[in-house]
């Protein structure tokens, strides 16, 4: 089992977000997690990143709690939250080399330079971060997945701002990364047509459908 969600239950400002929630995701397996804003999509993926502490529940990766994986948690997983964690005064490639330093065990310059074209950022690539329009931020940001080994993806409205040609390439990429023994839980919308993807609609607790599987 890559990633495993026991029974969590998680709560912001009194509110009960979801509870007693449960997922399985398998090795070359996609979930996709469907629903309007503020039902609890990011953050789903904020506790399983371990960036908020559930109220209850347990959440495993690879059989191991997500409690006990401390610094190897960059090995494990990749994690791309909806708002893009680029630095602004850096260049695209200083962002991009950045991300690969840390990403990588060895940092290749040749790797590197070699992936700039998948969404055609070879052009701009000294261009500053600050300087781009939001569909370009996202394509620099979705580029760090051509830069880790890492097996368990999260991403975070991964098509948001995209273009109709780079929504397919990045489907491509996800895709990709099944094929090769990768899993990846993501958020959307909307339903999205992805070989070997499962979905899970969220939607708001209140109304007694939460959790609903598709």
């Amino acid at each position: 089992m890559v990633l495993e969600i026991i029974s969590v239950c998680l709560k912001r400002n009194k509110r009960i977000i979801f509870d007693n929630f449960n997922l399985k995701i398998n090795k070359s397996q996609i979930m996709i997690l469907i629903g309007d804003n503020g039902v609890g999509k990011t953050s789903l993926l904020d506790l399983v990143a371990g960036i908020l502490p559930p109220e209850k529940g347990t959440i495993k990766i690879n059989n191991k709690s997500i409690i006990n994986l401390n610094s190897d948690k960059r090995k494990i997983f990749t994690y791309l939250p909806h708002k893009d964690a680029l630095k602004e005064n850096l260049t695209i490639e200083e962002n991009l080399k950045i991300w690969s330093s840390i990403s990588f065990e060895k940092f290749s310059y040749k790797k590197l330079q070699s992936i700039f074209d998948y969404f055609h950022l070879k052009n701009i690539k000294q261009n500053l971060v600050g300087n781009l329009s939001q569909g370009q931020r996202k394509k620099v940001s979705l580029t760090k997945l051509l830069l880790t080994n890492t097996k368990l993806w999260l991403l975070d409205e991964p098509f948001n701002g995209l273009d109709s040609n780079s929504v397919k390439k990045t489907k491509k990429l996800i895709e990709n990364h099944l094929m090769n023994g990768g899993s990846t839980l993501l958020t959307n919308h909307i339903n999205l047509n992805l070989k070997n993807s499962k979905k899970t609609f969220l939607v708001d607790p209140t109304n007694n459908l939460a959790n609903k599987k598709h």
